[in-house]
């Protein structure tokens, strides 16, 4: 083949690989939109559950929620989480972010 086929055939695969990227985030996002719409799982979390979930510290939480806005109920002194808005909130976030 000559080497402007050979390019035109890589740059279509590159085309296509990006593509079933978009989709595949496209994909979550769809899921978790609905998981959230349908209120399907009611698991509320406390901000110790969410920093083992995650792997984080109290304060990267603290941080995560300034900077995608997750939302937080307070029952006295203690924060409760819903386990799809936190997911959502980030996955939302790092997607504007990588833009």
């Amino acid at each position: 083949m000559e080497e402007r086929e050979i390019d035109k055939m890589q740059r279509e695969e590159d085309m296509m690989s990006l593509l079933i990227q978009q989709l595949d985030e496209y994909r979550e996002e769809v899921r978790l939109a609905i998981e959230i719409a349908s209120n399907a799982p009611y698991k509320l979390m406390s901000a110790v559950e969410v920093c083992k979930a995650l792997g984080i510290s109290f304060s990267t939480l603290q941080r995560y929620e300034r900077s995608f806005n997750i939302p937080v109920r307070k029952v006295g002194n203690k924060k409760f989480y819903f386990e799809a808005e936190v997911k959502n909130c980030i996955i939302t976030g790092l997607r504007l972010w990588k833009q």
